[in-house]
């Protein structure tokens, strides 16, 4: 027999389960886990400001923090808790991929001074845009420097083939 319960908005067996199998969480369960991810967020703020382990023991920490709030979102809010375990490996699977091309990235930004000595670290050389803005400066002062005596009435001047001028 089917019935509609108001706790849970939709049909539910005569045992009061959920025929759907959604799982609906309390508001206080919801409001504690929020308040858990924004005293986490705080944490990562304040350890990126103020603790000093060194840049792989920060990035660590900050990784482990954001793991720990992942996990929280995807277990109450994505309600991964509650849901088919082929869903939950999914997720796995999805992460594990990007843990795994992260990683190869990282491999291979820390192996490019061992394969070539030139491109380990950032190279302190000015880019295009840099020497491009240099070039724009340095034309403009001689642009300015030029014409200094003739730049007020230049522009005083109306333009040649102006209308009025005969």
């Amino acid at each position: 027999m089917t019935t509609i319960n108001a706790s849970h908005a939709g049909p539910t067996d005569e045992h009061g389960d959920n025929q759907f199998g959604h799982h609906v969480s309390s508001m206080r369960l919801l409001v504690a886990v929020f308040v858990t991810l924004l005293i986490m967020t705080a944490l990562t703020v304040y350890s990126a400001k103020f603790i000093n382990l060194g840049y792989t023991g920060n990035f660590v920490l900050a990784m482990a923090i954001a793991a720990f709030k992942s996990s929280l979102v995807c277990a109450f809010f994505m309600h991964m808790l509650h849901d088919t375990k082929f869903n939950v490996v999914v997720l796995l699977y999805c992460l594990i991929t990007l843990s795994l091309f992260i990683m190869f990235t990282k491999i291979d930004l820390d192996s490019r001074g061992v394969v070539d000595p030139r491109r380990h670290g950032f190279i302190n050389q000015p880019t295009m845009v840099e020497k491009a803005k240099e070039a724009a400066h340095e034309a403009e002062a001689e642009a300015g420097a030029g014409h200094a005596d003739d730049t007020e009435t230049a522009h005083d001047a109306p333009p040649e083939g102006a209308p009025g001028e005969h």
